[in-house]
């Protein structure tokens, strides 16, 4: 029992230092809208979502979100359609900001040796340290076909160490976990 209850406090004091690091994951809808009769979809036009490289955002990075959303809507059983009106329409604006984070780091405790004392002493010293991190802010927008009327934002924000690109793809999916449409396959 104590051995259960010292686990559940460690994986929770995990949590809260922030080694999960999840992404943050915000989300907005019509609530009026049937959602369980999208099957087919398609990008908004391109106008909407601006240039990309306004945003600051590398054509690669690009490339792999776009990748991305069409291979979670794929997974979700939706069908992307070039020809006629789909059900739904998709649109995204990623944007990209360096933050330089400072912390102060304690390295393991040093013993110093001292003929006056037996073990010496144990000396530990903080230095402050800089660690690079690219916070990305992901915005998924989709839209009825019909009145191209947005019917659900998804916002997800994440830090990450150095590149944003490693985990372009998680975040993706974390913020389309929140998509209340039923999966679209029979």
């Amino acid at each position: 029992m104590r051995r259960a209850l010292a686990s559940g406090l460690l994986v929770a004091w995990l949590a809260l230092a922030g080694f999960g690091c999840a992404t943050d994951v915000r989300v907005d809808f019509d609530p009026s809208e049937d959602f369980s009769s999208y099957r087919t979809w398609d990008w908004l036009r391109p106008s909407w979502q601006g240039n990309p490289l306004e945003s600051g955002v590398d054509r690669g990075l690009e490339s792999l979100v776009r990748l991305a959303i069409e291979g979670e809507l794929r997974e979700r059983g939706y069908e992307r359609t070039r020809v006629g009106q789909p059900d739904f329409l998709v649109a995204y604006h990623l944007t990209l900001e360096r933050e330089l984070v400072r912390r102060m780091e304690t390295p393991a405790m040093q013993t110093l040796s001292s003929p006056h004392r037996e073990g010496g002493y144990e000396v530990t010293a903080s230095r402050p340290t800089f660690q690079l991190y690219e916070k990305g802010t992901l915005v998924l927008v989709v839209a009825d076909a019909g009145d191209q009327q947005r019917v659900w934002r998804g916002i997800g924000i994440r830090r990450v160490r150095d590149s944003f690109k490693t985990r372009a793809e998680l975040v993706v999916s974390e913020v389309f976990d929140h998509f209340p449409a039923v999966s679209a396959s029979f």
